[in-house]
């Protein structure tokens, strides 16, 4: 029987091409589409876990109160790590880490190579706590010395050009400090959250940067592996007051969260949470399901299209003694087989979109055919094909077979109802997705447009290291004599996201209980005038006023939460040093337009060994090769043995909405799929109107009814379904991306444009449909359709 069954299915398949054409169409892209964000989802959700105690290892994170309000950060002090190994007894490893993020990329030299490299500073269990393969050293022992290095194979092999006995060798740490290679560890892997060429002792950058050893000062992240059957519960209740027992701060609280989960439920900037990649995870995923079955619902209606064709054949086979449920195997027989074909194109599909979907989602997914996915498949095509096919089999196996050889159908409301309301689904799932491409985009081109504050654009970011350290003013003299540096200048602050900030600054009238957070900008002269920032009042700083360093510039947020009235000339205090306010600069954004713009200040940053300084020069806008090549000449003759490295601010800035303008990319693409295979479905609806109400358009033309006529006589039905979909979309839509928007501190406000845009484009795209079916139907021979009466 089965055979039998497979043998018809694919003669019925091979017999009525444009159907099977249309199906395996609709059906590929949707599949196609889900298959693409399966991968992209399994990809998001498998960072982080591929440690060998993942189910034990836990990051430290801090509750931290004030002004009646309780935020969650991802930094602490340094100290904490030594505590919780010395205190809690379930603590088998802890681990301070200093991340790459914080710091510039450093010059690692080996005779004349200098090469730059991303590194970090951690605790000497780190190699213990995180399980990332050592090809030479011992985890035990690899950052117990401080002047200890771990390096990457791949560093290895531009430095040494092998990772084979470069144990002991000496490597240069920016022209100054001597290390010595204890450890080789294998590449990170792309699905690790920390990326990383080298690692050196935590114990050495406490002896050069005292504040990550103290309790007070906030920025390293620390790390804690459990031992077996240890419960992480018990162990937040004992750690919850280590910060309060060690220093006088009552404001933080310690709990462990496990660090797989962290990459895609928890996003932090410089300790602040700044959202969830889960929430993209979650929508994506919602929109494969919609698309998924959208693609199953066009395969119904072109299926209940095509019954009328073969309603003869049912009745023969009933009247010879074929079962229902026979008929419902047999057409269920044709759907999964159809179903197969369609993922077979699906999967070439895939294959061929993955170069360009890796691009736009910046990932490097590939497709492998291992268990999980061969079983995924499997459950997709069973799914698919049973749920596509379920009610064109008991649709048409349900017939009175005297009723079809009789040619005395008729279509209960019931039918019509599910059938319509199928294609309501279909288009209102296309129009909140046309409504949302709309929406995403306008913010996307609000937040391109909006100006930060200041003018991001031709902006050379270049770290201070080696010689310049300590003479940037005299470097940054010698930057301006360059033609095409219109003006530079220096700070300690990236300008892109939080870098570093505190709550030490007081004023007379500052309530006691309140913690408010100052964004801190370490600046040189000309800063404010580098950066094109606007004062609304006052100065900036000068060097004809002399003594500016005892001086500060707020912005315009940090003098209304002060509630100061006429500043300028007003002293507050900085951790109880006394500074005289000359300027309010106007408020600019230092984070993403997703936060509201935080108060601020700057001081006079004296030069200093200081490896956070950036130099901000600006440059004309044309001959950028030209001016870029002698700003290079003129660093590596004054730095020797740094290699220069430079990236543009509007870059950097960008990246911040890196997630939000993919989203924007993926979305247009989607709502054009599911238009397109909506649009399928209605083509086969309409095939199906026309064949069943063709005696009907008969009889119209034989008493007189113009082509015109008749075409708009079909036309109004389908044009009533869209009406209805377009309903119940716009407010389904408009809560959802209201939603969305809520996530932006500055946004734009939802337009009645953008409905009228959708529905106009969706009755558009639904006459070009159906149109050819209709105009076929209504210039069809009349004498064909009424010769059987």
């Amino acid at each position: 029987m089965f055979k039998t069954n497979l043998k018809i299915a694919c003669r019925n398949l091979i017999k009525d091409k444009q159907f099977t054409f249309l199906n395996v169409l609709g059906l590929s892209a949707g599949l196609a589409c889900a298959l693409l964000i399966f991968l992209w989802v399994n990809d998001e959700m498998s960072f982080d876990k591929f440690f060998a105690n993942n189910d034990r290892l836990y990051e430290v994170m801090e509750h931290r109160t004030g002004n009646g309000q309780t935020a969650i950060s991802d930094e602490s002090s340094g100290m904490v790590s030594e505590i919780l190994a010395q205190q809690i007894p379930e603590v088998y490893y802890a681990s301070p880490l200093a991340p790459p993020f914080w710091f510039q990329k450093y010059t690692l030299s080996v005779g004349d190579k200098n090469i730059k490299a991303n590194g970090q500073y951690a605790g000497k269990d780190y190699f213990n706590i995180f399980s990332f393969k050592l090809i030479d050293g011992n985890s035990n022992d690899v950052l117990k010395n401080k002047s200890s290095i771990v390096i990457s194979d791949e560093l290895a092999d531009k430095l040494f050009g092998t990772t084979q006995n470069i144990i002991g060798k000496p490597i240069r740490f920016q022209q100054d400090t001597t290390f010595f290679v204890s450890g080789v560890f294998e590449k990170t892997p792309y699905h690790s959250s920390q990326q990383f060429d080298f690692v050196l002792s935590f114990d050495y950058l406490g002896d050069v940067q005292h504040w990550v050893k103290t309790w007070g000062n906030l920025g390293p992240h620390n790390f804690v592996l459990l031992k077996k059957g240890a419960n992480a519960d018990a162990v937040n209740k004992k750690i919850a007051d280590v910060i309060r027992a060690n220093s006088e701060d009552t404001s933080r609280t310690l709990f462990l969260t496990k660090f797989s989960n962290i990459y895609a439920e928890n996003s932090f900037d410089h300790g602040q949470q700044t959202g969830s990649r889960l929430v993209y995870v979650k929508l994506f995923s919602l929109i494969a399901v919609f698309i998924l079955v959208i693609a199953c619902i066009n395969f119904m209606n072109l299926s209940t299209a095509k019954a009328s064709r073969r309603m003869k054949e049912i009745g023969i086979k009933k009247v010879v003694g074929a079962e229902r449920k026979q008929l419902i195997f047999q057409f269920l027989s044709e759907s999964m087989l159809l179903t197969l074909f369609a993922t077979v194109f699906a999967i070439v599909i895939t294959l061929l979109l993955l170069p360009s979907f890796n691009q736009i989602t910046g990932k490097q997914i590939s497709l492998h055919f291992n268990t999980s996915m061969i079983i995924a498949l499997i459950i997709v095509i069973v799914f698919t094909g049973l749920f596509a096919g379920s009610y064109p089999a008991l649709y048409l196996s349900k017939f009175n077979p005297l009723a079809i050889l009789k040619g005395k159908l008729s279509t209960s409301f019931a039918e019509v109802v599910s059938r319509k309301g199928l294609v309501i689904f279909q288009f209102t799932l296309s129009s909140v997705l046309i409504i949302a491409v709309l929406i995403i985009y306008q913010q996307i081109q609000f937040i391109q447009n909006t100006s930060p504050g200041y003018n991001k654009e031709n902006i050379l970011r270049i770290d201070s290291e080696g010689k310049i350290q300590g003479t940037e003013e005299t470097f940054i003299a010698e930057l301006k004599k360059v033609p095409g540096v219109l003006n530079a200048s220096f700070t300690f602050n990236n300008m892109v996201g939080r870098n570093f900030g505190n709550t030490g600054i007081s004023w007379d009238g500052k309530d006691p209980n309140s913690d408010v957070y100052f964004e801190g900008f370490g600046v040189s002269y000309d800063f404010i005038e580098t950066m094109g920032m606007q004062m609304q009042s006052g100065r900036s700083f000068s060097k004809t006023y002399g003594a500016d360093s005892s001086r500060i510039i707020l912005n315009e947020a940090a003098i209304n939460v002060m509630h100061l009235k006429d500043p300028i000339g007003k002293t507050i205090h900085l951790f109880d040093y006394p500074l005289q306010i000359i300027g309010v600069v106007k408020d600019f954004h230092f984070e993403s337009l997703h936060t509201a713009v935080k108060p601020s200040y700057m001081i006079l940053q004296r030069e200093g060994n200081n490896p956070w300084f950036k130099i901000m020069t600006r440059i004309r806008s044309d001959h950028q090769q030209q001016t870029i090549a002698a700003i290079q000449h003129l660093y590596e003759t004054y730095n020797p043995g740094f290699p220069f490295t430079f990236n543009f601010l509007d870059e950097a800035y960008q990246k911040q909405y890196d997630s939000e303008v993919r989203v924007s990319v993926l979305s247009k693409y989607f709502a054009a799929l599911a238009i397109i295979i909506s649009c399928l479905g209605l083509f086969g609806l309409a095939a199906f109107t026309a064949q069943k109400r063709r005696k009907e358009i008969g009889i119209r033309k034989v008493v007189g009814a113009s082509v015109s006529n008749i075409t708009a006589m079909l036309s109004k039905d389908f044009l009533v379904l869209v009406f209805l979909s377009l309903i119940i979309a716009f407010p389904v839509s408009w809560l959802l991306m209201n939603s969305w928007l809520q996530s932006f501190a500055y946004r734009i406000n939802i337009s009645p444009f953008v409905f009228i845009i959708t529905g106009i484009s969706v009755i558009v795209i639904t006459l070009i449909t159906i149109s050819f079916q209709s105009i076929k139907a209504a210039i069809a021979n009349p004498v064909k359709s009424l010769r059987t009466e």
